[in-house]
Formats: structure tokens, C-alpha cells, sequence
């Protein structure tokens, strides 16, 4: 079934008439293209539910290793604060070492005017 558009349009008397408006294709789209990505156990054959298990197995045991880091550093931060460091302290120096010298900078000048601003300087 195809659909006329209609457009409004007031007439000599001033009545509303609607009238077909006149076809305008739509605009070609603009962005980006869906990437199509073919299906490797359809394009590989054999080889492709082979290479999925695999894949899967090394995924598994790269987060099963990544649960012992994390388990490893929670230790370390509970055997700081036993010692008697801060450890929200010790988290944030870690935070402004990862960053670049200006971005921490940047970083300070920012917090130091929003301070003052609120009159805790």
C-alpha cells in the first residue's frame, strides 16, 4: 500500500485543505557505514568452531588470571593499611601518577579554584 503525503494549505477563503505534497526523495543517509563482518565459522569451514574454542579458553584464562592480580593488590592495599597508610590516599597519588605533568596540573589549578570559590582556602 503506498502513502501519499499530505501538506496543509489554506485556501483564498482561509480554510485548511490538504493537499499530496510533491515527492522528494529522502537524502542520501550520512555517517558512518555498518561494517559487514563475515561469519568466520561460515568463511573458515572447519576451522571456524575450533578457533572459537580456543579463543573462548585463552579469554577464560586471561580473567581468571586477572582475578588473582585484582586479588594481589587487594592484598597489598590491606597490608598497607595494616601497616598504617591511608589507603583513599594512597589510591589517588596512584590516580595523578598515571596522568601527564600539565594534565595534573591542569588537574590542581581546577580544584584550587573551585576551593577558593567555595571559601575552603
Amino acid at each position: 500500500m503506498n502513502a501519499i503525503t499530505m501538506r496543509v494549505a489554506r485556501g483564498p477563503d482561509g480554510e485548511a485543505r490538504h493537499i499530496p505534497a510533491p515527492f522528494v526523495p529522502d537524502a542520501p543517509k550520512r555517517g558512518r557505514k555498518k561494517r559487514t563482518v563475515p561469519d568466520p565459522i561460515k568463511t573458515n569451514g572447519e576451522s571456524g568452531p575450533e578457533q572459537l574454542r580456543l579463543f573462548l579458553e585463552r579469554i577464560e584464562r586471561l580473567e581468571e588470571e586477572k582475578l588473582g592480580i585484582v586479588d594481589d593488590i587487594a592484598d597489598v592495599y590491606a597490608e598497607a593499611k595494616s601497616t598504617g597508610f591511608d589507603v583513599k590516599t594512597m589510591r589517588t597519588i596512584l590516580k595523578l601518577r598515571k596522568m601527564e605533568k600539565h594534565h595534573r596540573q591542569e588537574a590542581e589549578e581546577l580544584l584550587d579554584t573551585y576551593l577558593a570559590s567555595l571559601g575552603m582556602r
